[in-house]
């Protein structure tokens, strides 16, 4: 088990302070409850000018398609969706159809893929209006962000991580200030928050882990980028380019993580995401996805088609997964294939990210545009210039009001909000 302990932010202040990093304080409280839509609205409704928003801190309420909870203190993961409690009525409803959006069909046209276009704000069709842009934020891609309570945590290529806090603006819009730094010996491409642990997957295989009361470790086991890390009953388990799953448990005597077991047979090649659901371990890798039951350890399933897996997000008791010539397909907890599109029209697909609002599936590109996909039909609504010819290395879901980040490839970070039902 992890054990408690009183200041979940102690170490990183202390280690951020012993290497020269910034010192960063925390907030004050929760605000008045929520991040309200007023300023976003404004701006759609008007013929110009950038959405904005009012309010501080978070709300108190439970989230419902992507179990977010404004109470919880660990970490809001945008990649764990369920549905509504007390919801709508149905459930995931696999739509056979490819979709369609805006002047054509949800996948490629048949002239190829859509060029970038000019960079946007804000969104009509989607009711999204963007709150501010970071740039220069880190001075390499932002690799990976992390929703906490204390505020928003983002790694880099640049080898630190770094915590921001929204701060409502004189206009109106909220903009993000750094409030802590901590320098890390590799680049950063995985950050998992979990009881009174932080982890970091680094470049070079370790895994860096700060403790609340105080302890910081290194894991050392892999030999390559740890590209994702998650917990499940207590065990912490890593996916990595070495194309090896190590499973970590914490020994509370010596408090030192142990690595009791290293799967490598089977893997789709090098690794770069990994998804518990109902009891199996779903690996993505180069080559399409193995499925491993948690209760022996073996490969039951390898899923076609045998193609590069960039992302995962569970939805329903489903997993939805992103490859990286921009299709997608859904498959239930057994691995059987339920729905699949064409590749998107956005071309190559990096991220994904579960927003409540609508709910949507938002889908980062390799050349700065995001695509936006209904729930639970899994229809194609847009897509909308959201860099100018950057990657999206990352997005991230706030889990409450339609907020979501992106990461870009040269380091800036965007603030978003949907108002939209």
């Amino acid at each position: 088990r992890f054990v408690d302990a009183p200041d979940p932010e102690a170490r990183l202040r202390r280690s951020a302070m012993a290497r020269g990093g910034g010192r960063g304080r925390r907030g004050r409280g929760r605000g008045d409850g929520s991040w309200t839509h007023d300023a976003v609205r404004d701006s759609l409704r008007s013929s110009g000018g950038r959405g904005g928003g009012r309010g501080g801190g978070r709300g108190r309420g439970r989230g419902g398609h992507y179990q977010h909870d404004d109470r919880d203190r660990l970490v809001k993961s945008d990649h764990m969706l369920k549905s509504r409690r007390g919801g709508q009525g149905g459930g995931f409803i696999p739509a056979p159809g490819r979709g369609r959006r805006k002047g054509g069909k949800g996948g490629r046209d048949d002239d190829g893929p859509s060029l970038v276009g000019p960079v946007v704000d804000r969104v009509d069709e989607e009711q999204m209006g963007q709150h501010c842009v970071v740039r220069k934020a880190h001075s390499a891609p932002v690799t990976c962000m992390a929703m906490t309570e204390q505020g928003i945590y983002t790694g880099s290529q640049d080898r630190s991580l770094k915590r921001w806090k929204p701060v409502k603006g004189a206009d109106g819009r909220f903009k993000l200030t750094p409030e802590l730094t901590v320098p890390l010996a590799e680049a950063c491409h995985s950050l998992l928050l979990h009881g009174p642990w932080f982890f970091c997957g680094l470049w070079n295989g370790d895994i860096r882990a700060f403790s609340q009361e105080g302890s910081e470790l290194t894991l050392k086991g892999h030999t390559r980028k740890v590209s994702s890390l998650l917990v499940h009953q207590s065990v912490l388990i890593s996916g990595s380019v070495d194309r090896e799953v190590r499973l970590w448990q914490m020994d509370p005597g010596q408090k030192v993580f142990t690595c009791t077991h290293t799967l490598s047979d089977s893997m789709p090649g090098p690794i770069s995401k990994i998804h518990v659901l109902e009891g199996h371990l779903f690996v993505g890798g180069q080559n399409g996805i193995a499925v491993i039951n948690l209760a022996d350890l073996k490969v039951t399933k390898l899923l076609p088609p045998t193609k590069g897996v960039s992302d995962m997000l569970e939805f329903q008791g489903h997993i939805i997964v992103a490859y990286t010539d921009g299709s997608l397909r859904i498959f239930d907890a057994q691995g059987n294939l339920k729905t699949e599109t064409k590749p998107l029209a956005a071309g190559p697909l990096l991220c994904l990210g579960g927003l409540e609002s609508g709910p949507r599936v938002l889908c980062g590109h390799a050349r700065g545009q995001v695509s936006t996909i209904v729930l639970p039909n899994f229809e194609f609504k847009t897509q909308f210039q959201a860099l100018d010819g950057q990657k999206v290395d990352s997005i991230l879901c706030a889990g409450h009001d339609g907020i979501f980040l992106i990461g870009s490839q040269d380091g800036s970070i965007q603030l978003w909000q949907r108002i939209g039902p």
